[in-house]
């Protein structure tokens, strides 16, 4: 039973992210609606399926659901006062002109950070992912570690998945969690400036972070949710093949280029992740906090222009 109500659950929740208001149940009465979403009556898998399908009207395919730009948002299991029947809806050209009544359900506001999958993909079912879209969807409802129950949004990560430049950050913050994109905030804006200012418009690079969960009260990222999150990463770098990366803080240069060095010792010098120039330089945050940082950062970024445009 508790797995067909995953079932149900996982299938809601999608449905609700790709944009739908309302599913249509054709082949279920009002009462065997309220049966379905009833904590005790008896569930089947089958009873689930059989008559589940989106609002003809609303119907869409994942990837051109996802908004503009944004990875997917992962709200979590609906309650109980988030789903409602709707038994008076008509299909046809009207109630009046032989349109016929069927249960609709209704997806309201769901409740964040609770109940992700009781499993998720390993990471070597992340890294054989084909596509960038798989990947997403895989992170969308990913249990790997503790943050997926305090996250309320998965910020997997956002821009040209064709890009030359991948700007890879820490974790999200506060903004971020609450938005589901990357780099939103502050330190999101002033990212945006050194960005334009070396010609690398936001629009034009792809940006994601480490973690795609925001650590509690912006902790710095545990040495176990970096393991969990990594195949994520080293995923988006395969997939996204850029020409050179921009690595924004401690966290991003030590995942890619597997140390443990300073960024002042990183700096300066020539990295790579598996062919790849990295340019490692403080993360925009620190930057808020340390406008000394401000010239080693373009110093960092001039470096990075040049070979940007070698590539």
């Amino acid at each position: 039973m508790s797995e067909a109500r995953d079932l149900l659950g996982r299938y809601l929740r999608q449905r609700a992210e790709l944009g739908d208001a309302e599913l249509v149940l054709e082949r279920h009465s009002t009462a065997d609606v309220r049966g379905l979403l009833s904590t005790h009556a008896p569930v089947t898998r089958t009873s689930l399926t059989a008559g589940l399908s989106p609002d003809p009207s609303r119907a869409v395919d994942a990837p051109a659901a996802a908004p503009a730009g944004r990875g997917y948002v992962r709200p979590g299991r609906p309650s109980a006062e988030a789903l409602s029947v709707d038994s008076t809806r008509a299909t046809g050209e009207g109630a009046g002109s032989g349109g016929r009544t069927i249960p609709t359900v209704t997806l309201g506001e769901m409740k964040p950070g609770v109940d992700a999958p009781a499993r998720g993909a390993t990471a070597d079912e992340i890294l054989a992912l084909p596509v960038l879209d798989a990947v997403r969807d895989t992170a969308l409802g990913c249990p790997r570690c503790g943050l997926a129950k305090t996250r309320r949004h998965v910020v997997f990560g956002e821009g040209d998945p064709s890009a030359d430049v991948m700007v890879v950050g820490e974790a999200p913050g506060a903004d971020e969690d609450a938005s589901g994109r990357p780099f939103v905030g502050r330190a999101g804006k002033l990212l945006d400036l050194l960005l334009a200012s070396v010609g690398s418009p936001r629009d034009s690079v792809y940006i994601c972070n480490v973690l795609k969960c925001r650590p509690p009260g912006n902790r710095n990222p545990a040495p176990d949710e970096v393991e969990a999150c990594s195949p994520y990463l080293l995923k988006q770098v395969e997939l996204v093949r850029p020409k050179v990366i921009l690595a924004f803080g401690n966290f991003a240069a030590h995942t890619l280029l597997g140390t443990d060095l300073s960024m002042g010792k990183l700096r300066g010098k020539d990295h790579a992740f598996r062919g790849v120039p990295v340019i490692p330089t403080y993360h925009p945050a620190a930057l808020l906090r340390n406008p000394g940082w401000v010239r080693a950062v373009w110093d960092d970024l001039q470096r990075f222009r040049a070979i940007a445009a070698r590539a």
